[in-house]
């Protein structure tokens, strides 16, 4: 994971310092949604001075780049305990601007990659390869042989066009999420690990069953959901099924809150880490914050783009 990730400052202060500086940075993150809703101009309360959180720019793409900028400074403030139970998780992150780049790579936008590396927390060999490399396909492979140190094997496909692209995404993050289950994580992360590969799981069968799509989605191990039950979900193709296991899983029931699959199973997570959250002297706080910041930016972002939108709906699809 060295070869991938930026190495630590040695900054080998206490834990309790950066448990101090998130729980005076968790305090500023929104928590009243209700009134962002109604408001005919929401994104004007994020340059208000009653907003002091990490967001600064008002745009999807400025909105997730404000994100890894918040992940860089919490990255840069851990101790090497702390950087050697979180780097599954920052690595985690960074697999979409990694997979972001491959795209500007394959469209030609070269000052995009340069834009969205320079708050990357990503390796100085990784960022070469991004910056320099004018076809994705010899990108992907070079990439590919980085992730073998880890044991993740990958396929390059053979057209690396849209759909190709995809696949790859779907591979290497698939792949990367069941090498760091068996190589073994700290027990907080290994149950939030666990939650994610749950709702990819259950995500692939709802768009399978729901939205029809063409192939049958791979089954990613080491989740809760065996592969029997998942395999028998494809073969039934009904949704009622799917429902019953997110309610067996979350405690939710989707007709009854009228929330989308992937809300209710983001929702169960945050559930989750509110629960380590409450232990001070853990790492629940810290991965509890990381996590609020991710759910701060979807939900900024469905605002953004659900201006024209019904308030109700918009409302069910923000996750609390």
């Amino acid at each position: 994971m060295l070869e991938l990730l930026q190495g630590g400052e040695n900054r080998e202060l206490p834990t309790e310092y950066l448990l101090s500086r998130i729980r005076g940075r968790r305090a500023h993150l929104i928590s009243d949604w209700g009134s962002l809703i109604v408001s005919n101009a929401p994104f004007d309360y994020l340059t208000s001075s009653r907003y002091m959180g990490f967001v600064t720019e008002k745009s999807p793409e400025g909105l997730w780049r404000d994100l890894m900028k918040e992940f860089r400074w919490v990255y840069f403030q851990m101790n090497s305990i702390l950087l050697e139970i979180f780097r599954p998780f920052f690595l985690y992150s960074e697999l979409r601007t990694l997979f972001m780049c491959l795209r500007f790579i394959r469209e030609r936008k070269a000052l995009r990659i340069t834009d969205i590396l320079a708050v990357s927390i990503l390796s100085d060999k990784i960022k070469k390869i991004l910056r320099e490399s004018t076809d994705v396909t010899s990108a992907v492979k070079e990439i590919s042989e980085i992730f073998t140190s880890m044991s993740v094997i990958l396929t390059v496909p053979e057209k690396m066009d849209a759909e190709g692209q995809g696949r790859f995404e779907q591979q290497l993050t698939n792949k990367y999420l069941v090498s760091i289950i068996t190589a073994g994580l700290h027990p907080v992360m290994l149950g939030f690990f666990i939650r994610i590969i749950d709702a990819r799981n259950i995500i692939s069968l709802f768009k399978y069953i729901k939205l029809k799509t063409k192939a049958a989605p791979p089954f990613i191990p080491c989740g809760n959901i065996s592969q029997a039950v998942f395999t028998e979900l494809l073969r039934k193709k009904d949704m009622t099924y799917v429902d019953g296991l997110v309610r067996k899983l979350t405690g939710i029931r989707l007709e009854d809150v009228g929330v989308h699959v992937e809300n209710s199973l983001y929702r169960h997570i945050t559930a989750y880490l509110k629960r380590a959250g409450r232990e001070p002297l853990g790492i629940g706080p810290v991965l509890e914050y990381l996590w609020r910041c991710s759910t701060e930016t979807m939900n900024l972002s469905i605002l953004f783009h659900g201006r024209e939108i019904e308030r109700e709906i918009i409302s069910a699809e923000l996750i609390s």
